[in-house]
Order: C-alpha cells, then structure tokens, then sequence
C-alpha cells in the first residue's frame, strides 16, 4: 500500500510538471478569433479569456478600434498588446502595419494577481478609466499608453510590493487615495514620459523604498513623494514636495526645492529638447549635440539606462512591420501575401 501511494504521488507530481502554459488571443472581431479553442471575440472577450486562463498563461490582446472595457485580474498572467501611437507622424511608422491599438478602459489587479504583467496597452482614458492594484506583488506595468488617468493604489487590502512602473507613456500620473492610509513598499517608476503628477504622500501612508529614476517630466505642478529616491530625470518643468526624499543627479528647468543646485543643476530646456521636431514621444529623446545626450556618462531621462523608454511600447515579441496581400481575387484561386517581420528583442 506504501508503495503504490508513493506512485500514485510520483505521477502527480510529474503530470503538474508537465502542465504548459497557454497563449489565448482576444480579439473584438468574430471572424479574426474563431480558428482555435483558445480564441476570444467580442466586448467580454478579454474577461472571458481571463477567467478561463490559470497561473503563468499569456494574453495576447489584439488590436480594435474599440475598447476591450473593464476587467479584474486574480491570476498570474502576461497581458501582451500591440503598442500605441503607431503610423504617420505625429505617430512612429514602420512599427506594425495594423496600426490600430489593444484598447482597454480599467484592470483592476487584486489578490492572487501577484506576478502579472501588463504590456503594450492603450488605456485611452475618460470616466471610471484607469488602472488600479491593490493586496497584490512583483506587478510589472510597462510599455503602455496611459492617457489622462493615473496607476492607482486605492485603500484597503494588505498594500502592494515590489510593483515596477516602467517604459509607459503617461498623460496621467500615479497616486493613491490621499484619504487613507496605504502600504506601499518597493516600488520602481523608472524610464516613463509623464505629463502627470507622482501624488504618493498621503496622509498615514507607509511608503519604503520608493524608486523615482530616468523618467522624462512634464507636469507643470509639484510631485507628491515620501521617502523615495529622485535621480537621473529630467524635469522639463514641475517640483517635488514631500518629506524624507533624496534628490540627485536630475537636471531641471528650475530649482528643485530642497535639493542642491550641485547636483540637480538648473539647465535651459532648449539644450536638452527640440520639442517642436519628431514623434510623439520620440521628440523626448534627448538631442544628440547636448551636452546633456543620453549618451554620456551621466545618463538621465527615459531614453537613458540600461533599459530605455521603447518608442511605441513596441512589447519584445515578434511584430509584423509591412504587409501586402491580393486585393481581388475569385474563389479557388490563389492570395499572394508579401510580409515583413522582427523580433524586437
């Protein structure tokens, strides 16, 4: 009897090891998402892929013109979309020839969720719209487009930890509720362009270790931080408030209070950007005749580091660049189709 419980316990064992992930594809239209079992169409597509997935499944959301809507999260998964600001400029051509984007309006990321990762979205913004985490860890939210709404922490749960905020285009910022007290510990905002306010210092929150680095700033406001570190960002105009911060190594348009002039020295924003030339985001890059490029030994601002801002949010998997097919054909005959690829490692 021993040994055949020992068996028993041997086969099941090995037959969980031997469980793979899943790839599921979301897509807004029936007749793009309807040739495997693992294919999604329609409004709720992108909930119902999520609530039929397990731990360490991937989502590749494709891109619509509409919005996949409002979704909560409590597994461990990979979101993958498409990226954003993709095509003629303002936009980056020659990224995807689908130039459309993986909309969603709010993910909720909330107990168990704990080792997600959110790649390549657009969240275009407007009522109830935003991104939001709670009693969960090791989050990493990345090359996405956040318009005119804010990652949020709201009250309640067991706090949030190790959370990375990385390579995302943001018009809105990251804040949590300013009426309660939050448990905010290890977290990393680096190699963002963000036109919204860091509002992280409420009233009884708990932040430790908060990393502000290689970011790119525009809010014409102060930033709200406690105990965090400020270094290598450019303040293309904006402040800091806030208690128990270091600041160093950023470079300013104006004086950050508190913070010596030595070390976050006051610089003309002409010498750093030509904001009126290139792409929506590409306009960030520092200029290659500044003193100030990217390229020195003092690296600052999104496109600095050992991993920079990625023009579109372009996720690190293989995209289809140029794509040409027959127009016309007749039932029977053939479909030539001439395309383009890369891997974007």
């Amino acid at each position: 009897m021993k040994t055949s419980t020992l068996l028993l316990c041997a086969v099941l064992i090995a037959s969980t090891l031997q469980v793979e992930a899943t790839v599921r594809r979301v897509n807004y239209v029936q007749s793009f998402a309807t040739s495997c079992a693992t294919c999604y169409y329609g409004a709720t597509s992108f909930q119902q892929a999520i609530d039929a997935s397990i731990d360490g499944d991937t989502i590749h959301l494709e891109p619509s013109d509409f919005s996949y809507g409002d979704v909560t999260i409590a597994k461990r998964l990979v979101i993958l979309g498409a990226g954003y600001k993709l095509g003629a400029t303002p936009f980056n051509a020659g990224l995807q020839a689908n130039t459309q984007t993986s909309m969603v309006r709010n993910i909720e990321l909330i107990a168990n969720s704990d080792g997600t990762q959110i790649i390549g979205l657009h969240f275009p913004g407007g009522n109830y719209s935003g991104l939001s985490m709670f009693s969960t860890s090791n989050i990493r939210i990345s090359r996405n487009f956040i318009n005119s709404l804010s990652v949020y922490f709201p009250n309640g749960g067991t706090g949030v930890y190790d959370i990375t905020i990385s390579e995302n285009f943001m018009t809105g910022g990251v804040s949590q509720n300013g009426n309660y007290s939050n448990t905010i510990t290890n977290l990393i905002i680096r190699n963002n362009i963000i036109a919204g306010q860091l509002a992280l210092n409420g009233n009884g929150d708990q932040m430790t270790n908060v990393v502000v680095t290689n970011n790119t700033f525009s809010y014409n406001g102060n930033h709200a931080l406690t105990n965090a570190e400020v270094s290598y960002n450019v303040f293309y105009q904006g402040n800091i408030t806030g208690t128990n911060n270091t600041i160093h190594d950023n470079i300013t348009a104006a004086a950050i209070t508190g913070a010596d002039l030595v070390s976050n020295p006051v610089v003309s924003m002409g010498n750093v950007f030509n904001l009126s030339v290139g792409t929506d985001d590409s306009k960030y890059d520092i200029l290659a005749t500044s003193p100030y490029n990217e390229g020195g030994p003092n690296e600052r601002g999104a496109f600095s580091g050992i991993s920079p801002y990625r023009l579109s949010g372009i996720p690190n998997i293989p995209t289809i660049y140029t794509l040409q097919s027959t127009l016309n054909t007749t039932p029977g005959d053939s479909v030539e189709v001439t395309l383009s690829t890369r891997t974007n490692n």
